[in-house]
């Protein structure tokens, strides 16, 4: 017995000092300390662990519990911006004026015919439209001069919107256009992007738009993509169905991986010095393709609120691909709006889930 739980011991040590490291890396800068974003993207499971041995000391050893404690309570700042729990908050009276806020990552419309669904670009023009955002911030956005996957005037047609700024990554061979999109059902008065210091397909681009007598700066945001490819998910999925680990496919996805890391990092201060510098309200859209427990997350929101945090309930997932039950796609606003109404739209017509919420100046 003795034996066995000093085993168990070290096994904990192991894992709160992994827990602990998963909660540093929000203050790190990956671009020198690369490593530690590894732990926070396991922070979940880090956590998890860390739980079930709190629940075993207090039944085996009592005193080994300040462990687990005091893992979880030093990293507490990034545990709590997993969940939010709203239910019993005092909610902001609806004066009728709050205006309301999509992110959507539509993944080109499902142009390329990922899904089984046969017409996932009129599901997510219906959903859409459905929903009826004031504001709508699209990354991955697709758009054709001619043919089916017009879908600029899809969405001035059938979704309502009278304006759009399409900051273009990318043009293709007979007229096919890349990039992000922000529609809006109020005045564009001007538009431009953010320029990064390494330059890749991914972007930010923003519109000042004009809401009754305020001028709020729209930010929508696609940090960079790790950029998978299928034998990357095969060999993923071999490894939860068989749990055969190889050397060479793992270093691939890991090199993938830590690249990313590094280029989000820069991208998320390029972005932060724009948003500091603008002259308007702002609101800040977009798939970061990073967790909550990131330096680009952290970066981003250290000076605005996050309305799934402010108005919403659970852990909010937003990424049904490798990821499932992080959230990897935000919605911010400076802290003079009032946020309420905060959702996930759980439908599986992209490999992100549609968040919204609405948003009202306060007095």
């Amino acid at each position: 017995m003795t034996f066995i739980k000093k085993f168990f011991l070290f096994l904990n040590l192991i894992a709160a000092v992994c827990l602990i490291a998963g909660g540093s890396c929000i203050y790190l800068n990956p671009a020198q300390w690369w490593f530690i974003s590894f732990f926070g993207l396991a922070y979940p499971f880090f956590l998890v662990v860390n739980l079930f041995f709190f629940l075993f000391w207090l039944v085996i050893k009592f005193r080994y519990v300040v462990i687990p404690v005091i893992a979880i309570a030093l990293t507490l700042p990034v545990l709590k911006t997993y969940f939010s729990f709203n239910l019993f908050r005092d909610k902001p009276e609806d004066s009728g004026s709050a205006v309301k806020i999509m992110s959507y990552n539509v993944r080109n419309f499902d142009v390329y015919h990922w899904g089984k669904e046969n017409n996932r670009l009129g599901s997510i023009i219906q959903l859409i439209k459905k929903e009826k955002p004031a504001i709508a911030c699209f990354q991955e956005f697709y758009d054709v001069d001619t043919g089916r996957y017009q879908t600029i005037k899809m969405l001035k047609n059938k979704a309502g919107f009278n304006n759009y700024y399409f900051e273009k990554t990318f043009t293709g061979h007979g007229g096919q256009h890349w990039g992000t999109a922000i529609f809006s059902r109020y005045p564009i008065v001007n538009h431009g992007k953010v320029k990064f210091n390494n330059a890749t397909q991914n972007s930010c681009s923003y519109a000042d738009v004009q809401i009754d007598s305020l001028l709020v700066r729209i930010f929508n945001i696609h940090l960079q993509s790790i950029y998978l490819s299928y034998e990357d998910y095969n060999y993923l999925d071999e490894i939860s169905e068989q749990q055969d680990l190889q050397v060479e496919p793992t270093r691939k996805i890991a090199s993938k991986l830590k690249k990313a890391f590094i280029l989000r990092s820069q991208q998320a201060l390029d972005i932060d010095k724009e948003i500091k510098k603008s002259p308007h309200q702002v609101i800040v859209c977009g798939d970061f393709n990073d967790t909550p427990a990131s330096f680009a997350y952290h970066t981003l929101s250290n000076e605005l609120q996050d309305a799934f945090l402010e108005a919403g309930w659970g852990m909010g997932p937003t990424y049904r691909g490798l990821l499932q039950p992080f959230r990897i796609d935000y919605i911010f606003t400076g802290t003079n709006f009032e946020l309420r109404n905060y959702r996930t739209i759980n439908e599986a017509y992209s490999d992100h889930n549609a968040i919204t919420c609405e948003a009202e100046i306060k007095n």
